[in-house]
């Protein structure tokens, strides 16, 4: 079993259409932990298998920046109108900034409006796609703010006793397990002790550190030995514990973002969860840092 802090990465979309299209691979092979399958041109393959098959939500990742001239009136009110778009149009200025994305673009047939398309936001609304890994107690909670578009590590589709995953699976090490801890939970992988611990009575020196150890690696046990019995990933993965490390990533504007740390950081509606909070925490530096926020 293989215990993973919790961590952020701010996502970079590259320039132009095809930065648009390795983003979009980029975000969704997350999902299925193949990004070793991405090549120099894979991207062009990637996306056309989605729009192929109707699997729209990973071309909502990709950020489309447009500057359209005022005088193009009723083609800025259509984005106007959309909501997953924003309009910006500053006074005394000629020109109207346009956030948007790949999918509004690709279900609404509106390709042509591409030549409007800059490589990178000046007056835009900015959007940010932030990866986090985390656990899937904790990607619940994030997952609840729908406005954003997402993409997660599938248990489903994802075999964690293959080599790419070091046969093992991966918890995302809580909160509470204090530094000076996290040597012990390596040191001590071994579920074959713990469970003569348990025959011989010896768990009264257990603490909180060893039950929560054992549980995982029990889970991770159960897991392995489903798969070898001929179970596969998405009916092995019921016995997965809400610790399991996944990989989240989330794309959206500054302001949603904003209302993200309001409730996961910031706590205005009431305490946040102690790991939404530390991993929330990291995202709010970081975004401090970049100075997308005060």
């Amino acid at each position: 079993m293989k215990i993973v802090e919790p961590s952020i990465e701010i996502i970079p979309q590259e320039v132009g259409m095809v930065g648009a299209l390795k983003h979009i691979e980029k975000v969704g092979r997350t999902c299925y932990k193949s990004e070793d399958k991405i090549t120099e041109d894979s991207h062009i393959r990637f996306v056309d298998m989605l729009i192929e098959h109707g699997h729209y939500a990973m071309l909502e990742h990709a950020t489309i920046y447009l500057t359209i001239p005022l005088e193009k009136e009723g083609l800025i009110d259509i984005y106007d109108k959309n909501p997953y778009s924003r309009v910006v149009k500053p006074k005394k200025d000629t020109y109207a900034y346009i956030t948007t994305n790949s999918r509004v673009i690709i279900e609404n047939e509106w390709q042509c409006d591409l030549e409007y398309m800059v490589p990178a936001p000046t007056k835009h609304a900015k959007r940010v796609t932030v990866k986090f890994t985390t656990q899937i107690a904790i990607s619940r909670e994030f997952n609840r703010h729908r406005v954003n578009s997402m993409a997660e590590e599938s248990s489903r589709y994802c075999n964690y006793t293959k080599d790419k995953f070091g046969s093992e699976i991966s918890v995302s090490l809580p909160s509470w397990v204090h530094e000076g801890n996290i040597k012990l939970c390596q040191g001590s992988n071994d579920i074959q002790s713990m469970c003569e611990d348990i025959m011989t009575h010896e768990t009264k020196w257990w603490t909180t550190l060893e039950y929560w150890l054992f549980a995982n690696l029990a889970t991770e046990y159960a897991y392995n030995h489903l798969i070898k019995l001929g179970w596969t990933a998405q009916q092995a993965r019921v016995v997965l514990p809400l610790d399991t490390k996944t990989e989240l990533v989330h794309t959206a504007f500054i302001d949603d973002w904003g209302h993200f740390l309001d409730l996961r950081y910031h706590g205005t509606t009431g305490k946040p969860h102690p790991d939404a909070y530390q991993i929330a925490s990291m995202l709010y530096k970081k975004l401090k840092e970049l100075k997308y926020i005060k």
